[in-house]
């Protein structure tokens, strides 16, 4: 089992037909992106602006598929330790509810007029 608050970033192999290739036959092409779900590919986003946060920041939350994911993994990292401190600005009662769900300590731009670091999914 892996623990919650991993540092790393769950990817896939890139080139897993590489690892037990039988030399006879030609090597398939190696993946790509397109053979990630979009739900995937929001993820690894997610978790890659997670990176960014540090302890003690304010931080702007949005709203969205991509935005949940980032939630969730500050929660996990809150919960294990590994970040503290924070404080998330909502930009919606669904991202309110979303990160109090995930024990993310709330406010507003009264009490905190600067934001560290916003994250945020794209637009269509």
């Amino acid at each position: 089992m892996r623990a919650a608050c991993s540092r790393t970033i769950d990817m896939a192999i890139p080139f897993p037909h590489l690892l037990h290739h039988d030399r006879s036959q030609p090597a398939a092409p190696p993946p790509t992106c397109a053979a990630r779900s979009q739900d995937e590919l929001k993820r690894v986003a997610a978790h890659r602006a997670v990176e960014l946060v540090q302890s003690g920041m304010v931080l702007g939350l949005g709203t969205g598929s991509t935005a949940a994911h980032a939630l969730d993994r500050i929660g996990d990292l809150l919960r294990c330790g590994a970040l503290r401190d924070i404080v998330g600005i909502p930009t919606s009662e669904w991202a309110a509810a979303r990160a109090a769900a995930a024990g993310i300590p709330l406010s507003d731009l009264n009490a905190h007029p600067v934001v560290d670091l916003s994250i945020d999914g794209p637009t269509r």
